[in-house]
């Protein structure tokens, strides 16, 4: 290893410190120093768009995540990240896009299926979610979260009944006897 890339590695690992214990703008300025020896280093680059997501600079925590998303745009972690940068923003959009994308590289992922019906709501996406949510509680039975979504959007949609049995599979607390509804 040359001198170089051990003060490198030294630095990024000083920065690690740094951001792990909360100092995110003494983290960023060693993550910075390092990107003008190597551009290219995705753990810093990654790194970067953490510290300033935590500093709540959205716009530059995005560059730097579409940077990473260039060099290795099949990672679900970074495609994850960038999806929270964008609901923390409120920008439903755009993170639906990139949460469906990890759910196609990764359809093993409980907690981006929650993400997903989440945006679909925000976007008032009402018989999108309704067909979602009836796939993935299959797949996730006991996810309360997905239910939940499911739930309220077959009251949205009209579908009363429907909602009203997801209703008690979710609380427990509804009984159907002769077409009349008990609450508990």
């Amino acid at each position: 290893m040359t001198d170089i890339n051990k003060n490198l590695e030294d630095n990024f690992n000083q920065a690690e410190k740094l951001r792990n214990s909360g100092d995110y703008d003494g983290a960023i300025k060693l993550l910075l120093n390092i990107l003008e020896k190597k551009e290219n280093l995705l753990p810093v680059l990654n790194s970067a768009a953490n510290c300033y997501f935590q500093l709540n600079k959205f716009d530059l925590a995005e560059k730097y995540y579409l940077k990473c998303l260039k060099m290795d745009p099949e990672n679900t972690i970074l495609l994850n990240n960038i999806s929270l940068l964008y609901l923390k923003s409120k920008n439903f959009k755009k993170a639906l896009s990139a949460l469906e994308l990890s759910l196609k590289k990764n359809n093993n992922q409980e907690n981006v299926v929650e993400k997903i019906a989440y945006c679909l709501t925000g976007l008032n996406l009402f018989n999108e979610l309704d067909e979602f949510c009836k796939k993935y509680h299959t797949i996730y039975p006991n996810n309360k979260t997905i239910l939940s979504y499911y739930r309220r959007n077959l009251f949205k949609i009209g579908k009363y009944e429907k909602a009203l049995e997801a209703y008690q599979k979710e609380t427990g607390v509804i009984e159907f006897n002769d077409d009349k509804i008990k609450i508990y």
